[in-house]
């Protein structure tokens, strides 16, 4: 990726109008033990880690960092009928080519840069008229997703590189990073954009590559595999069934309805859940779009359209739903447990492996991942109602591996810039030990996951 310095100020301030559609006031609903206050919240920008606010734990050596990250700011996965917004990705690019594995081989393709083209429509042919205008793919990165991780590899860089001089400087061997996304597009540039911040004169040829690993779909653990978990399905087809959540979507059932008619959306998906509603109304909201409005025989009718306080309880529905099913519902722990309980063992297990002196010279792993890879292991981690909400664009879950002057070791978490905050005070998070931070975590752990999957 051709990368530039991204200036912070100006960045935050162009998306400032997206900041102040906030919630402005806490919602209640009557669904069991739901009484958190999002009138705060905003999911449009994450916090920033911070040089100056971050502290080193005293007469400790900082071992090893993890940190798993939510995409940046992407177009909607959600198409609905009539959308005449312009999204466009092509600010930043990326630049592709071919060569052979051996360190001597140079491009032997010539260089390659992908164009999403969008045709005006033709009545006679194609199907332009069933998507948004300009250069975007639907869930692509956009430019600013693009530079909020610049912005977060940034930070990253003024802690561990020019504050405790962990990180070198300049990446010289690649060993001391190791990289995963999934195989979605927007994981693999956030990614991108994040080390390319962090260590910004990186040259690109073969041998200064970083690996970046991603595991084929059908095995990915970054986030809940139905497709080789059906039982995910079952729990939480059991989840909407049951008479909380069902008293939950008739409570709200009018909204639903509103937006339904307004949108033009149907079916299953659109009636058991908030996920699609968040998704459409705050990709636009967060770049400042116009909301839906109603279109009768294709033509829009202004005066019913979606409201920025039809956002601000859809949020705090979305906020409800994902806290229900993933922290607080008497099936959240398997459930949470089946969905990502790999992936937590994947992080446990590269702990251990540095505490026993198996990493080699790695220092920081990086995933790149999802919202629904961030949030369950809030939920593992019992984060507080605070931290429990939708995590914003760019969210980012750090891990710290401290060996202590006594050889004992600790974890700190921090999420969004802060020391992560627990519900039931079970450890910590600033220096919890290692021992009970397994322990904790263990109970998430399948010990035969194809086995647990199929019962």
């Amino acid at each position: 990726m051709q990368t530039t310095a991204f200036a912070v100020v100006a960045i935050l301030a162009a998306f400032a109008a997206a900041d102040s559609a906030k919630s402005n006031s806490a919602f209640k609903t009557d669904v069991s033990n739901y009484v958190l206050d999002d009138s705060s919240y905003s999911y449009c920008n994450p916090g920033y880690p911070s040089a100056q606010s971050y502290a080193p734990l005293p007469g400790a050596k900082l071992e090893l960092v993890q940190a798993v990250v939510r995409h940046g700011d992407r177009t909607p996965v959600n198409y609905i009928p009539n959308d005449d917004s312009t999204w466009n990705c092509n600010e930043i690019e990326e630049e592709t080519y071919l060569h052979g594995t051996g360190e001597s081989e140079k491009n032997t393709t010539g260089s390659f840069r992908q164009v999403i083209a969008i045709p005006k429509w033709n009545q006679k042919y194609g199907f332009s008229n069933k998507i948004w205008k300009g250069s975007c793919e639907e869930g692509e990165l956009t430019d600013h997703g693009k530079r909020q991780h610049n912005i977060l590899g940034t930070q990253l860089r003024a802690i561990y590189v020019d504050k405790l001089g962990y990180l070198p400087k300049e990446l010289n061997s690649t060993d001391e990073v190791y990289l995963r996304t999934t195989y979605i597009w927007r994981t693999k540039n956030s990614a991108e954009s994040l080390l390319g911040a962090l260590w910004p004169k990186r040259g690109i040829a073969p041998k200064d590559a970083i690996l970046l690993h991603t595991y084929p779909k059908r095995i990915e653990t970054m986030y809940g595999n139905t497709d080789m978990c059906p039982q995910i399905n079952t729990i939480m087809a059991q989840l909407v069934a049951s008479d909380g959540y069902q008293k939950f979507l008739r409570d709200q059932g009018p909204l639903m309805a509103k937006l339904s008619d307004i949108m033009d959306v149907h079916g299953s998906s659109w009636k058991e859940g908030w996920d699609g509603y968040f998704d459409v109304l705050n990709a636009r909201q967060c770049h400042g779009f116009k909301l839906p409005c109603k279109h009768i025989d294709g033509v829009q009718n202004s005066t019913q359209c979606a409201s920025a306080a039809d956002v601000a309880q859809v949020t705090h529905n979305a906020n409800y739903e994902w806290a229900y099913k993933y922290r607080d519902s008497p099936q959240a722990q398997n459930l949470t447990r089946l969905y990502i309980g790999s992936f937590v063992g994947t992080l446990r297990d590269q702990m251990q492996d540095r505490i026993a002196g198996h990493t080699g010279s790695l220092k920081l792993a990086l995933y790149s991942a999802h919202d629904s890879t961030v949030w369950p292991l809030l939920s593992v981690l019992d984060a507080g109602d605070r931290q429990s909400l939708w995590p914003p664009y760019a969210s980012n879950l750090i891990f710290e591996l401290w060996k202590q002057q006594n050889g004992s070791r600790v974890v700190r978490v921090i999420f969004n810039g802060e020391v992560l905050n627990l519900r039931n005070a079970w450890c910590d998070m600033n220096a919890c030990p290692v021992e009970k931070f397994f322990k904790h975590i263990d109970a998430f752990i399948p010990s035969d996951i194809a086995n647990e999957c199929s019962n």
